[in-house]
């Protein structure tokens, strides 16, 4: 409840974060009898401008903002535009030209069949004053959500969805979200299901000049809170290389007119390649595609917050494992956004929502509030990380090289004023080479260790054309910064090795020669794969001759890279690309009876 998000705060404020978000505080329709089920979360609300008992009373939510606000911390309160509760529904099919015909009102159990809260009570289709109010769409739950009018219209989980282009809805919920930044100071709203509502909504709730239920920003100024900021929730994640949902958020933030509607949206896309890459085994090829499209995409990705996980999704160590969160958690510390945390995920929670506190839901008995777990801790030091560093929180990230075909080496400058940061991560459980990392800082910059996760990080002087080339551990991540200065003192570099041209597309093994002066033998790695390279003798005329079994390499799109590298002068040739195309020829077959 809030009283105990209060007492928590030394533990919240102690990982590093600076802000709460919290789930709607409003008063809820407590108990569903169609699904069987509680709102509990705060997303099926009564009234909008009430407490719910389960959390506490306004003086508790006020004593926690002012708890928060001692402390220089921000309160983020998730509100809702779209619905109310289950007050209504169909009880035959539903028929657009007589939807009256098996309408029926819910019974609620403390005996309300509809919010406490006017207009939202005027809920009864039957009733023509009600019917003429147009509070509410009359619509049954969404059946196809790639329908643009059924997202918009329709009820998402047979929740009462509110008609948001009526002006009497319009100004009860300025007033009503008004309300809570006049009477406890919240500094922020997450805006649940924004998806649902037209996105011209926004303009309104944001600006109207109506001077008794002004807009939520006009009334945050007027509050003293200049720097109110919202953000909404558009549950859209994109594809491997596609970039639909994300443009679809963007018109949630700027219009095609380019009109300002909601300061920011949750980067959806970006947790859905997160996912896939740190704990599904992509290619972080697809995460280096995402923070480059992230960047043309949205207008101020640098306000959009961030996530690994939250209450709408699988933990990520439902699936992923703790290098893997690791990982993930550092890159949103070191990328474009606001970086959010799901409660739980410092203390290794698997279950999506349960609880912290030794009473609640799926808390094993007893609290998790340990503020030496191993998560804890890590997460301890990457938020000092960023926070210390304002290169990664202001930072505009470069892509400079990213695996994709396999997991491997993903890296990224973040440039801010004249500070630049380096990070680099290999997200294979074997070690992996990244060969002659162009980091476009200037030649014999010398660049400061910031950070290490399963290796440590040391310093770096670049080469005469600023490259470096790097060994990295498995599942390890390192963070260097740069004054962007250039050092005199290079190192004498090794004498060349070299690979002769190749075939570009193979059909069989592929065929490699090359030099390698002064060596006896040199390691051909395949897609930065270390573990796997394969050592080549070289001849007495410094010529080495090998061939490269590709049998595994069955996608005839993606694009693999070879080189030759020696680890003991840590130098490595240039790197051929190339594709393989195979004749395939089948087996067996077998008919899949259940066609799944």
């Amino acid at each position: 409840d809030l009283a105990g998000v209060e007492r928590q705060l030394d533990y919240i404020q102690g990982l590093g974060a600076t802000a709460v978000w919290i789930t709607p505080p409003v008063a809820n329709q407590w108990w569903s009898d169609r699904a069987q089920f509680g709102g509990y979360h705060g997303y099926w609300a009564s009234d909008f401008k009430a407490v719910d008992a389960h959390f506490g009373a306004l003086a508790d939510y006020r004593s926690l903002a002012d708890a928060m606000h001692g402390r220089g911390l921000r309160l983020v309160q998730d509100i809702v535009v779209n619905h109310t509760g289950d007050y209504f529904g169909w009880d035959a099919g539903y028929d657009p030209a007589r939807p009256d015909r098996g309408f029926a009102l819910r019974r609620q159990a403390d005996g309300t069949t509809a919010p406490s809260q006017p207009p939202f009570d005027r809920n009864d289709l039957r009733r023509r004053d009600h019917r003429k109010a147009a509070i509410y769409h009359w619509t049954p739950q969404i059946r196809d959500f790639s329908d643009p009018r059924q997202e918009l219209d329709w009820q998402l989980a047979d929740l009462d969805d509110l008609n948001t282009e009526t002006p009497a809805v319009r100004a009860a919920l300025r007033d009503s979200y008004g309300f809570w930044i006049r009477e406890v100071g919240v500094d922020g709203f997450r805006v649940d299901t924004a998806f649902y509502v037209p996105p011209d909504f926004f303009t309104d709730f944001l600006h109207a000049d109506d001077p008794k239920r002004p807009g939520v920003l006009k009334v945050a100024v007027a509050n003293g809170k200049p720097q109110f900021h919202l953000f909404g929730e558009g549950f859209g994640i994109d594809k491997p290389y596609e970039d639909a949902m994300a443009r679809k958020i963007e018109t949630y933030a700027r219009g095609a007119d380019g009109v300002p509607r909601l300061p920011a949206m949750i980067n959806f896309p970006l947790y859905g390649t997160l996912g896939d890459v740190f704990a599904r085994g992509h290619p972080p090829g697809e995460l280096g595609f995402r923070i480059e499209n992230m960047m043309k995409v949205h207008a101020d990705p640098w306000r959009m917050p961030t996530f690994v996980d939250n209450h709408d999704v699988d933990r990520f160590l439902a699936g992923g494992d703790e290098a893997g969160l690791k990982q993930a958690l550092l890159a949103i510390m070191t990328l474009p956004g606001i970086p959010t945390i799901y409660y739980g995920t410092e203390q290794g929670l698997r279950e999506q929502r349960a609880s912290m506190f030794a009473g609640g839901h799926g808390s094993g008995g007893r609290d998790r509030f340990d503020t030496h777990a191993p998560l804890y801790r890590h997460l301890q030091r990457v938020t000092a990380l960023r926070r210390e560093h304002r290169v990664l929180s202001r930072g505009t990230p470069t892509v400079l090289a990213a695996n994709a075909a396999a997991p491997g080496a993903i890296a990224w400058r973040m440039t801010h004023a004249d500070e630049q940061a380096l990070v680099v991560f290999n997200t294979a459980a074997h070690a992996a080479l990244l060969d002659r990392l162009d980091t476009g800082l200037p030649p014999g910059a010398r660049l400061q260790p910031l950070f290490g996760l399963a290796a440590e990080s040391t310093p770096i002087t670049l080469d005469r054309q600023g490259r470096t080339t790097l060994v990295l551990p498995p599942r390890s991540a390192l963070v260097w910064s740069s004054s962007g200065s250039g050092s005199e003192a290079l190192p004498a570099e090794a004498p060349d090795l070299t690979l002769d041209p190749a075939a570009d597309t193979v059909t069989g093994d592929l065929a490699l020669s090359g030099t390698a002066p002064g060596r006896t033998s040199v390691r051909l790695v395949v897609d930065g794969d270390l573990d796997a390279a394969q050592t080549v003798a070289v001849g007495r005329d410094g010529r080495w001759r090998a061939s490269v079994a590709t049998d595994n390499m069955i996608d005839r799109e993606i694009v693999h890279r070879v080189l030759a590298w020696d680890p003991t002068t840590a130098t490595a040739s240039d790197a051929h690309a190339f594709k393989v195309a195979r004749a395939w020829s089948r087996v067996a077959a077998a008919d899949d009876p259940i066609g799944d």
